[in-house]
């Protein structure tokens, strides 16, 4: 009885250190909730700002590559009920915290993520 309770754990044992061979170092990310598959899709695209949306920064005294790491690394939060997602071109807007911006709206349309415009109350651009 001691014995194959032995030889059970040592194949358990091989077993583990067999899968972490194989599977160890993948970055897996989860993302099973609307939100987070949303995002995930955005990120994956070509990042792009419309002219609107790089007078709207100027104007809050930010630049593009501080806008790209809030979208690429932030914790960003879609709107769906704001959103248009109906269509081949999808516009979401996207709500940001701590930022000098409340939101901004993104246009999601073949392989490209584009800013559109910042939702501030200090600048308006047209």
């Amino acid at each position: 009885m001691l014995r194959r309770i032995f030889l059970y754990l040592v194949g358990v044992g091989l077993g583990i250190v067999a899968s972490i061979m194989f599977f160890g170092d993948r970055d897996i990310d989860f993302s099973y909730f609307p939100n987070a598959r949303t995002v995930k899709h955005l990120r994956a695209q070509s990042f792009d700002i419309s002219e609107k949306a790089m007078c709207q920064l100027t104007c809050l005294g930010l630049n593009a590559s501080s806008l790209e790491k809030v979208f690429k690394d932030g914790d960003l939060d879609v709107d769906f009920g704001a959103s248009d997602v109906d269509g081949m071109c999808r516009t979401y807007r996207i709500e940001v915290e701590n930022h000098s911006y409340v939101s901004f709206m993104l246009d999601d349309c073949d392989s490209l993520s584009m800013v559109l415009s910042l939702e501030s109350s200090a600048c308006v651009c047209d």
